[in-house]
């Protein structure tokens, strides 16, 4: 077993820029309390739960 660490203050790309899924993760990892609608790129259905639980948490 093997573990990747992420420096999430490292990571920037921008939204033109996300092309795989782990890419797309980060970038929501990262930026999610700032977001306020779901961008285009990130509008699949596994990003779209994501939205849907933080939505319900911030009230």
């Amino acid at each position: 077993m093997g573990y990747k660490f992420i420096e999430l203050p490292n990571f920037v790309k921008r939204e033109a820029e996300l092309v795989t899924d782990r890419n797309k993760w980060i970038y929501l990892l990262k930026n999610l309390s700032s977001i306020d609608k779901i961008p285009a790129v990130l509008n699949k259905r596994m990003f779209q739960q994501v939205f849907k639980i933080a939505e319900l948490n911030k009230s």
